[in-house]
């Protein structure tokens, strides 16, 4: 269902839509259309995509505390099994992700599941505690995930009796110990046979079924970027970093495509060309009408220049492209990465193969430096992001999705191209006919980066939509139901002379 432009003059948007980088062709099949509805207010789940959605799983499982407590008090033992309740969410998210994930051709478990969807990493809810034995505690657990619109009838399951469909999960054995095991980059999951899981290579004794029952989720409907908020200063502020690549070195031609593209745009450069442009030169500038104000945007790129301090080859420049990103979040608007990233990480900066250093993983997002008070955009374009979009959810200075928009993929995106940086960058200061900025859905810049993909479902989507604005940010209500005979009469470019059945 699409509904555009409301009667009575004024616009709104009602669209139903949401690093690693794949470049050889993958064929998909076609998506089952679905009919569009009007959710109910309080109903969203602040997620939107145009080929993709989002998911409930619950199910049941137990923890296991040490013998040690088996004397202890009830509070003693609860206060340990709430200790180990989020980290068996964490166990049970990672082989849930593994079973749904589409793998790469050359991946140790191409052959196991796959189905074009991603957990939610740290969207985890428990209910129920009960204790089974004196160490062992049973709960109910609920994750999500995004996946295609027709997932369901791909995912092996079974009706139940209640209505709901279930299909079981093999989930490996985590000891106690080895589940508090969480140091980034050295986390229990990145060992074997758990980084690449097939239960059909791993002893059964290792490996505990559950049965997981599934239902969709109730969509967000459309809604407007809010560019009234970016341009109250009469400014905006933004950060695009190209991650290192090592497919055919993107991070440089990426960067010198958009660098060039920028400068055709208009754009005022710091520096007398890309080759002498260095992440300290400052931003690229140029300024636009919007709703009839002057505003001015500064991009500031960032990628790894080689021989230079943010050389992606060293740890030195990779702590210095993670430092550019991190300041980019603390004090920048909108943050555009292009790089290879997946699940369970978020930014890969620097070259991985040569350090460990550059890489801004989601488990780090919660604890970042980020404003509370000022709204922000992320694009996050790289393969299998999905996960970033709970992450940010889960800073304090964006707690709930307030003050934040996240872009994120649901699965492979297409690393060949920088187009969905420019997509980006016009959404911020691309303009109509007349020359004002043209304002856009999210829906709308969905569908274009979605384009870009080619041969990949990528199924971009936005986390934290529902409290955008729905009516056009550059409606005059004033004007609303006046006579008028065209657009011109009306003000604005965010009104519209629409004709009433009445006349």
């Amino acid at each position: 269902m699409r509904l555009g432009y409301l009667s009575g003059l004024v616009g709104l948007g009602l669209v139903v839509a949401v690093g690693c980088g794949k470049t050889d062709q993958a064929e998909n099949e076609p998506l089952e259309e679905e009919s569009g509805t009007i959710v109910e207010p309080g109903k969203e789940d602040n997620f939107l995509s145009q080929k993709a959605k989002e998911y409930r799983v619950e199910g049941e499982t137990t923890v296991t505390i040490e013998s040690s407590l088996a004397g202890a008090s009830e509070e003693q033992k609860m206060a340990r099994v709430r200790e180990l309740i989020p980290l068996k969410q964490i166990v049970i998210g990672w082989f849930l992700n593994q079973y749904l994930v589409t793998k790469e051709g050359d991946s140790k478990n191409a052959e196991y599941g796959g189905f074009d969807a991603l957990t939610k990493n740290g969207a985890y809810e428990e209910l129920n505690i009960e204790a089974v034995d004196a160490t062992t505690y049973r709960f109910t657990f609920r994750q999500e995930f995004g996946g295609t619109t027709d997932i369901m009838g791909k995912l092996p399951t079974s009706p139940e009796t209640d209505g709901r469909r279930s299909f079981e999960l093999a989930v490996g054995k985590i000891s106690n110990q080895d589940m508090q095991r969480l140091e980034t980059n050295a986390e229990w999951y990145r060992d074997a046979p758990w980084s690449d899981f097939d239960p059909s290579k791993v002893d059964a004794s290792k490996i505990e079924k559950l049965k997981l029952y599934v239902s969709p989720e109730q969509r967000s409907i459309d809604g407007w970027i809010d560019v009234n908020r970016l341009f109250a200063d009469g400014k905006v502020t933004v950060g695009v970093h190209f991650g290192w690549d090592y497919h055919s070195e993107y991070h440089l031609k990426h960067s010198r495509e958009v660098y060039d593209w920028m400068v055709g745009q208009g754009f005022k450069s710091p520096a007398a060309s890309y080759d002498q442009y260095t992440r300290s030169s400052g931003p690229l500038t140029r300024s636009f009408r919007a709703n009839g104000k002057d505003v001015q945007i500064e991009v500031s790129l960032y990628w790894g220049k080689p021989g230079t301090d943010a050389d992606p080859d060293t740890a030195s420049g990779g702590k210095v492209l993670e430092d550019d990103m991190r300041e980019s979040f603390a004090k920048r608007e909108v943050i555009i990465f292009q790089g290879h990233s997946g699940p369970f990480y978020g930014f890969a900066l620097a070259n991985w193969r040569k350090t460990d250093e550059g890489d801004l993983d989601d488990s780090e997002v919660p604890s970042m430096e980020m404003p509370s008070d000022v709204y922000q955009v992320v694009i996050a374009e790289g393969c299998d992001t999905y996960g970033l979009g709970e992450a940010f959810r889960l800073n304090p200075a964006k707690a709930g999705a307030k003050n934040i928009d996240v872009v994120t993929t649901t699965s492979f995106s297409n690393a060949s191209t920088s187009n969905g940086v420019k997509d980006s960058l016009k959404a911020l200061f691309g303009s109509d006919a007349s020359g004002s900025h043209k304002a856009m859905t999210w829906g709308e810049l969905l569908t274009d980066l979605d384009s870009n993909s080619y041969w990949f479902n990528t199924m971009y989507g936005v986390h934290g939509i529902d409290d955008n604005p729905h009516a056009h940010p550059y409606a005059a209500t004033a004007s609303l139901c006046q006579k008028c005979q065209v657009d011109t009469d009306c003000g604005p470019s965010g009104n519209k002379c629409t004709k009433l059945r009445t006349g």
